[in-house]
């Protein structure tokens, strides 16, 4: 660790850090050194140190050589600094104490800017132009989670159970059961997927639709979005059903394996649309929660992984082959005939395999 700077040969500034996170999906979020809360700004003619705050990670991070930063963005509303290093890409966002403050610690600051940080700025103003014209909103994703909410509630006054589940409410609400699925009642592969086991269930499959979800929609519109939840929710349990016929399940989790699937297959084929640090964050933690879920799934019995992956590769084929320019002009062309062939073939499919139980 190095030596802090004395008193009399240094400047501090009391500041509070920005999130780890964006507050909105097509906005970059300068604050990759895991800090949060309050803390200090100590400036001395070679470095700029970072203290304070609640921390995480490694400490050495936080100490940037003046040499190294460039970049340096100000936002006057909030007297907000954004500061970067131009060579291993740090960055910290600073709320200042004050517009004195801000201006101060401006002046101390470098003023360079590179090439590269200006085409990085100029994709994230094209992509939230580009967002707001095509995507203003994402209505589906919230309404596929009231849907499930609503319909929780429903089962628990029939007596479903919070937390120890009634298997029988499950079954007669519509849950997949081979013995019942597979004679007669095939209306139980879609609705399935609005049926949870309990609170926790329900909760854990949410919270990832949110997460995932709102992104996925705005990329591919609310329309293809939804064909692509009802078809990884219907490929979930007929792989399930495909698997084991004699074991009763439910669940969003299938379409919801599906929907990062299809976040995963637009990054790939059209990631030049994509700013590239967004495409990086996202993707990576796209990629993370299904590898975690999916290894989770492999070890405790209680998890159909069947339906996971089932979801997921009927999400990621249908996302590919539906996945549009993320341009206004593009999308101005419904192309309906496109969905309407990729729901005939994913169905096509899933009809030969649900005949070859």
């Amino acid at each position: 660790m190095s030596t802090p700077p004395s008193p009399a040969d240094s400047r501090v500034f009391p500041v509070r850090y920005g999130p780890e996170k964006p507050a909105r999906a097509d906005e970059p979020w300068p604050n990759n050194l895991g800090l949060s809360g309050s803390g200090q700004v100590v400036v001395t003619a070679e470095s700029v140190t970072f203290t304070g705050g609640q921390t995480s990670g490694d400490g050495s991070r936080r100490r940037f050589a003046l040499s190294d930063i460039a970049n340096v963005g100000f936002g006057q509303e909030g007297n907000v600094i954004a500061v970067r290093t131009q060579h291993d890409e740090r960055e910290v966002y600073l709320y200042m104490a004050s517009s004195e403050d801000a201006r101060a610690l401006l002046e101390m600051l470098p003023k360079t800017t590179t090439p590269e940080f200006l085409e990085r700025q100029r994709q994230h103003q094209k992509f939230r132009e580009n967002l707001k014209v095509i995507a203003p909103r994402a209505p589906v994703t919230p309404a596929i989670i009231g849907v499930n909410v609503t319909l929780f509630v429903v089962m628990l006054f029939a007596g479903a159970g919070l937390v120890t589940v009634d298997s029988h409410v499950h079954l007669d609400y519509g849950a997949n059961y081979g013995p019942y699925t597979w004679n007669g009642q095939e209306w139980r592969l879609l609705t399935a997927a609005f049926i949870h086991f309990g609170v926790i269930h329900l909760a854990f499959n949410m919270y990832a639709l949110y997460d995932g979800g709102s992104w996925t929609e705005r990329l591919y519109g609310s329309t293809r979005f939804a064909v692509i939840y009802l078809l990884s929710a219907l490929a979930g349990n007929v792989v399930s059903g495909w698997w084991d016929d004699t074991r009763l399940t439910a669940g969003a989790s299938g379409a919801v394996f599906g929907v990062y699937g299809a976040l995963l297959a637009f990054f790939a084929r059209r990631r030049r649309d994509i700013p590239m640090d967004l495409l990086k964050s996202v993707g990576r933690g796209a990629a993370t929660l299904l590898v975690y879920s999916l290894a989770m799934g492999a070890v405790m019995p209680i998890v159909d992984n069947s339906a996971h992956v089932g979801g997921l590769l009927v999400g990621t084929a249908s996302g590919y082959l539906l996945a549009r320019p993320f341009e206004p002009a593009a999308r101005a062309v419904a192309r309906p005939w496109q969905v309407a062939a990729v729901v005939a073939g994913v169905c096509v499919a899933l009809g030969f395999l649900a005949a070859w139980r």
